[in-house]
């Protein structure tokens, strides 16, 4: 008989952090292959699981604060399990601790640049940053001992949960970005065009700036090098401000909606992945991983993977050299089809789905 889960999303209409809601909607389908959840989110969510879930998966959506609906699911039904959303965990474990004393309570660790607290450091730190640090610090220990299993995206973030408490580091388990190969499974041969493909949210601030800093510094120089390249941005989230941009470059061409936007990151010689947070970078790498093209990204662009310069992936310091790294795939394609081969086995290696999902049935 199946179990009940409850799982509450941080999903929110404002937010920019598309990677971590890429990565819990992967975790969320896994678990429904185990249980029936009730998933608590904000504002109208994501629609698609309502028709591709079926009955195992009921939506319930709130506009403001979760308390008053968590109590009220938790006292209809017997969770046996509930993930809660890391950002959430300090508005409403102790209500579900209260209600629900034996579920165990699963927490996603997955951070953003822009919200660790457990890499901070104390030197040179004025006294009010080093209060609220120290302050940072004991919630997350406060928050560890009522966490029955707590995920982190990388080893290295793992070690650093287990650094705040030596007493919960056996809760700590790494679960990696992944992806399911099954929606990657043409193996028809490709020919390689003389094109770069850009496939990110344009509509956020994130998304924006990362385009203008490609196209502004970066894309004028691989031109130069290369006048025939095209530029290929892919999907149906592009800004106005952006297609204003590009309105009079002949070389950049939006897509708009595809239904699979993977026959264009095929044919590229290069995928331009995200330059900085927030434009759910790991995840577009990961897919042109599975689609056997070669990635030129920044060092933070692909923080938390398991990567190797010149190897499996182009990493540049800085836009000169992204611009270099970005030629050097269009005029050598055998450099790109080498890279692209030790990308695809990196996945299969390490961020498959049947792989994290086996770790995940295992864990719970």
């Amino acid at each position: 008989m199946r179990k009940r889960m409850l799982f509450l999303s941080a999903k929110n209409l404002q937010t920019e952090d598309l990677e971590r809601e890429i990565r819990q909607r992967g975790i969320l389908g896994i678990l429904l292959e185990r249980f029936n959840i009730d998933l608590l989110t904000y504002g109208n969510g994501d629609l698609e699981y309502s028709t591709h879930c079926g009955p195992a998966l009921v939506i319930h959506r709130v506009r403001k604060g979760m308390n008053g609906t968590i109590k009220e699911l938790c006292q209809s039904n017997e969770y046996s399990h509930v993930f809660i959303s890391h950002s959430l965990l300090g508005n409403c474990i102790n209500l579900i601790k209260h209600i629900l004393p034996d579920a165990t309570i699963i927490t996603d660790a997955y951070r953003s640049d822009s919200d660790q607290p457990v890499k901070i450091t104390f030197k040179n730190m004025a006294i009010h940053h080093k209060l609220n640090a120290a302050r940072a610090r004991w919630n997350e220990q406060r928050l560890m001992n009522k966490t029955g299993l707590l995920l982190a995206v990388s080893e290295w973030d793992a070690l650093l949960f287990k650094a705040l408490s030596f007493k919960n580091a056996p809760k700590v388990h790494v679960l990696p970005h992944f992806i399911d190969m099954n929606q990657y499974n043409d193996t028809e041969p490709t020919s390689k065009e003389n094109m770069i493909v850009l496939h990110w949210n344009m509509n956020t601030t994130q998304g924006k700036n990362a385009f203008q800093k490609f196209y502004h510094t970066i894309y004028p120089s691989v031109k130069v090098k290369v006048p025939d390249v095209q530029c290929f941005i892919v999907g149906s989230e592009v800004s106005a401000e952006v297609r204003r941009l590009v309105k009079e470059d002949e070389s950049v061409v939006i897509t708009g909606p595809l239904a699979d936007p993977g026959r264009y990151i095929r044919r590229a010689k290069a995928f331009i992945a995200p330059l900085q947070e927030g434009c759910g970078s790991r995840s577009k790498i990961l897919e042109s991983w599975a689609l056997k093209t070669p990635v030129v990204t920044s060092y933070q662009g692909s923080e938390r993977l398991i990567c190797q310069n010149n190897r499996n992936i182009l990493l540049a310091h800085n836009t000169i050299e992204f611009a270099e790294k970005v030629v050097r795939l269009l005029e050598d394609p055998k450099l790109g089809s080498i890279i692209a081969d030790r990308a695809h086995q990196t996945l299969l290696n390490h961020y498959e789905a049947n792989s994290v999902k086996a770790k995940v049935f295992s864990l719970i």
